[in-house]
């Protein structure tokens, strides 16, 4: 017969809804608070329990956590029940891990019947051999180990609350990513005991570094140790997302605090590490890493569970505001960059190649006869003829070279280190691609070229605005020498 234990602190109820499952076959054991009704819990580990939810010392909302948080008892389905009919006590019982929520109302005992043979066929019987073993250990317990647990419970969940409180106030940093990683820091210091901990920020732009932020405690560490956690960590973070998600990756040792030194001379020193990766709809948002010189530091800690958790959230914010940012650099036709983020990164890029004397090119790509290609199969097939033009001059350029919509049918690029004798191979071969890629349009295949112009930086090159003039130059003389064609800029 399966046990049943009802918790209620009004007398007339517990009695007359004791009768009701009574007589529907069930044995009921009851209690009128719920201090009792744990202790009861865990005295005879019932099938189900059945608990109002608005009672003196503990109410339901707060026997759900405290059951749920324990491993002895987490699994035993519960019931809430009430007469209150506002939508938040219904809320707030699934949140707290009720399995179903009934308000007392018409055909209320019918209703809880239904609710208790529903939720009573989902679990697993546990049987009275079973139940004997597992109470015999629970009776040799101490008396006062119920109220102990009681109290370590609701510690427990004010911790828990207290860390959750804390990652909503680090939502509101997500504009500055040093004050966020500052915060992040301080708080995990104050509540996690690590060697070594990481915390790495993905970016929708993925041309920005990958970069794994380290803070150290009590634990001195070489560049090359820090290379090699670094290293462990991307190829964890990464190991099955696709190519365009990676990139050039990299560290900083953002905060360091030393009270006693141990000297760590390989990565194998840490008994304790974990490299947990944060995704959401199969994208890599970020990662947390931790190490130890400990054993068993990180085996099933609730308090690293409760972090992943709210670092799944306070990413995903991140990665929306990131999103927000890039949006606004990119076009959204090509999803190149705009023409706007070109000429920033163009300035930075003549600036520090002028600086340290650094070779530096420029190609501006013309789509060959486009206006044709609209007038002919539509501007609907126009632009997906730019959308894969776009594409593949990106996919065949390198991850460090930067490519925009210049305007129109215009693409322009930025081939940092790049020189005259270096350039002419790979952008030979990226006009042959396009010329050779079939576009399908209905029932035939459409063949495009572009016409390229490139300009290289030298001694005389004045400003970014020179070497733009001197591209479009070159690209002027590919239309007047036949199109589909490279062209390079030559002083005359």
């Amino acid at each position: 017969m399966k046990k049943i234990l009802l918790i209620e602190d009004s007398l007339t109820q517990l009695t007359s809804l004791k009768t009701f499952i009574a007589k529907a076959g069930y044995e009921v054991l009851t209690s009128s608070n719920g201090p009792e009704g744990i202790s009861i819990t865990y005295q005879t580990l019932p099938d189900l329990i059945v608990s109002d939810i608005f009672m003196p010392e503990i109410n339901g909302f707060q026997l759900c956590r405290l059951l749920r948080n324990d491993n002895i008892t987490k699994n035993i389905p519960i019931i809430l029940i009430t007469n209150r009919k506002e939508k938040i006590s219904k809320f707030w019982g699934l949140r707290s891990g009720a399995d179903a929520f009934l308000i007392k109302e018409c055909d209320f005992e019918n209703n809880l019947i239904k609710q208790i043979q529903k939720v009573l066929n989902k679990v697993p019987t546990i049987s009275e051999d079973e139940r004997k073993k597992l109470t015999k250990v629970q009776n040799t317990i101490p008396p006062d180990y119920i109220q102990t647990r009681i109290k370590h419970l609701l510690d427990q969940s004010l911790i828990e609350s207290t860390i959750i409180n804390e990652f909503r106030n680090l939502s509101e940093m997500v504009r500055n990513t040093k004050v966020l990683k500052s915060g992040f820091f301080s708080l995990i210091s104050a509540i996690l005991d690590y060697n070594v901990a990481g915390i790495f920020f993905n970016d929708r732009d993925s041309k920005k570094e990958k970069l794994l932020s380290i803070s150290t405690s009590d634990v001195e560490i070489n560049e090359i140790i820090t290379h090699d956690i670094k290293a462990e960590f991307f190829e964890e973070i990464f190991n099955d997302a696709p190519d365009e998600e990676k990139g050039a990756t990299g560290y900083e040792t953002f905060e360091k605090t030393t009270l006693k030194i141990n000297t760590i001379n390989k990565l194998s020193d840490f008994q304790s590490k974990t490299i947990i990766p944060i995704k959401f709809a199969n994208r890599v948002l970020g990662g947390l890493c931790l190490y130890h010189i400990g054993p068993n530091k990180y085996n099933s800690s609730k308090l690293l569970s409760i972090i992943v958790e709210e670092l799944k959230i306070l990413m995903r914010i991140k990665w929306l505001y990131s999103e927000t940012k890039f949006l606004a650099i990119t076009d959204g036709l090509t999803s190149l960059y705009n023409r706007r983020y070109f000429q920033q990164v163009l300035e930075r890029e003549f600036s520090r190649a002028k600086r340290y004397k650094d070779d530096l090119s420029l190609v501006l790509i013309d789509i060959d006869h486009f206006k044709h290609v609209n007038d002919t199969y539509g501007h609907q097939f126009g632009d997906k003829t730019l959308a894969e033009i776009s594409k593949i001059i990106k996919n065949g350029l390198r991850k460090t070279d930067f490519v925009a919509r210049y305007g129109g049918e215009e693409i322009v690029a930025i081939l940092p280190e790049t020189s005259l004798k270096t350039i002419f191979v790979p952008i030979e071969r990226l006009r042959k691609s396009i010329e050779e890629k079939k576009l399908r349009h209905e029932d035939r295949d459409v063949s495009i070229t572009v016409s390229i112009g490139v300009a290289c930086l030298t001694n005389d090159t004045k400003n970014e605005q020179d070497l733009i003039q001197r591209a479009d130059q070159a690209l002027y003389t590919a239309k007047e020498n036949g199109r589909n064609r490279v062209e390079y800029y030559r002083p005359e």
